[in-house]
């Protein structure tokens, strides 16, 4: 009894403001005030470590390219090396609708800028960053790539993402699972009344678009 009385006598947050950033759906800032003294290091260092590691998420977890046998191959027309690609397509934010994996495609014929814009990923993969450059082929050069996407939490080593039975010409790629790209937090002292030992806790986060912040906020939370 005396236990449940400690905690229900400690101070918790009465608002939590959302401050949207440059671009709402990836960026804010959430404030959280007040907090008992000391709190706010204790729940701003386990929010952010929550969010960079434990949410799940979806990611490219591997990629066959048409003629590639290996990453350290190059691709006739191809400015970029197989294995600059490789760690372009590492780059890729998806957003999955069911369980995986799940197969994209994408087909390009120079000359142009491949972009993620192009891959063909069905209703069930969302790509959340159209915008990212691939490669960049020639006049007359041809891309064809197959990707595996898979769904996962935190982070997994390409050699962990090769299945033992993996094909000859399949390229394992590190997976970035987590849909928070970065967290920061402050602590400052704020006051109640004419108390003023305690804290307001200031966490500004950066999504890749997956999820928006005060989501993942509410999802580390629980």
């Amino acid at each position: 009894m005396a236990m449940q009385r400690n905690w229900q006598s400690l101070r918790k947050p009465e608002k939590l403001d959302i401050e949207p950033g440059a671009d709402d759906m990836r960026m804010a800032t959430i404030i959280a005030e007040p907090l008992e003294r000391g709190f706010g290091v204790t729940l701003g260092n386990a929010l952010r470590r929550i969010l960079l590691s434990s949410l799940h998420g979806a990611a490219v977890t591997a990629v066959r390219i048409d003629g590639v046998l290996h990453e350290f191959s190059s691709i006739a027309g191809v400015r970029e090396d197989v294995t600059d690609i490789v760690l372009n397509i590492k780059q890729i934010a998806v957003r999955m609708h069911g369980d995986g994996p799940k197969r994209m495609t994408l087909s390009a014929k120079g000359p142009c800028e491949v972009t993620a814009a192009m891959i063909q990923s069905g209703h069930d993969i969302e790509v959340m960053n159209p915008e990212l450059v691939l490669c960049t082929l020639d006049d007359g050069a041809t891309l064809g790539m197959e990707f595996t996407v898979d769904s996962g939490r935190g982070y997994v080593a390409a050699s962990a993402n090769r299945p033992e039975d993996a094909p000859i010409g399949l390229i394992p790629v590190d997976s970035i699972y987590s849909p928070v790209r970065k967290v920061s937090y402050r602590v400052e002292p704020t006051r109640v009344g004419q108390v003023t030992d305690y804290d307001r806790l200031i966490i500004a986060i950066e999504t890749n678009g997956a999820v928006t912040p005060e989501d993942a906020v509410a999802l580390a939370a629980r």
